[in-house]
């Protein structure tokens, strides 16, 4: 559908450029003006969208990536209980690296090979079993195999940005997977109470005039329209409290 929307926005711009461009002919040979145009734009559609396409799939997860700036690698101590959550799900190629930003973001992106990144700000303001939960919550995105579908969603975004199906594909998409990954990491964590409250510190503590420039980064987002990306807060603890319920209050 993806692909569909940067061909029909390729023809749609190629026809009225064409259009333009063809002017007299349309008032003298209208059948022989359409057909040009016509066969034109569509063959010029095909041999652009495709390729942009494949482009954007390469590159998209670079763009993410390309968001955030100085990372470092995680304090031993870090690293040792990702390691080990990594293995516990499955995903033992996964690296995590830390970002200096000073709002509390995450997110996973795969270059060559799966990255979580987590911020400074994010490990300062939780405790260990919240860290370990959101830890949880973005290696399911890999273990899910989100992250390329993601990745992919956002390139698409960023080269078509007022593209309405897009909008909404990413949308319905990312609230889909969030509640998905939410429920992965209370399954493998057993401890859903830690991912409930680390996502309400989040919360109190994102700073609101910057949620929407790291939508794309943060593991919780606000709004609750056709075009909001993460489902609302309270449904996702809502869900978190009932999977206590199975699982155990945990520590919290």
């Amino acid at each position: 559908m993806m692909l569909a929307s940067i061909f029909f926005w390729l023809f749609v711009g190629l026809s009225l450029v064409l259009c333009y461009t063809l002017s007299e002919l349309y008032e003298y040979q209208p059948e022989a003006a359409v057909r040009t145009v016509f066969g034109t734009v569509l063959l010029l559609a095909i041999l652009g969208g495709l390729p942009l396409s494949l482009l954007l799939t390469r590159f998209s997860p670079r763009i993410v990536l390309a968001k955030v700036k100085n990372l470092s690698p995680p304090k031993p101590d870090t690293a040792i209980t990702f390691h080990a959550l990594c293995r516990t799900m499955g995903v033992a190629d996964a690296e995590l690296m830390i970002s200096k930003t000073n709002v509390p973001i995450s997110f996973a992106v795969e270059v060559q090979k799966p990255i979580i990144v987590m911020s400074q700000k994010l490990l300062s303001l939780l405790k260990k079993d919240e860290i370990e939960a959101v830890m949880a919550h973005e290696l399911a995105h890999v273990k899910n195999s989100d992250t390329t579908l993601k990745a992919m969603v956002t390139a698409y975004k960023t080269a078509l940005p007022h593209d309405p199906i897009i909008r909404l594909i990413e949308a319905a998409f990312h609230r889909e997977r969030e509640m998905v990954a939410d429920e992965t990491a209370a399954r493998t964590t057993e401890k859903p109470l830690s991912l409930a409250s680390a996502l309400l510190k989040i919360y109190r503590a994102f700073p609101k005039k910057d949620l929407g420039s790291y939508g794309t980064l943060s593991i919780l987002g606000t709004g609750k329209t056709l075009l909001s990306r993460h489902p609302p807060l309270s449904q996702r603890v809502q869900q978190l409290v009932r999977l206590a319920e199975i699982y155990g209050s945990g520590p919290h």
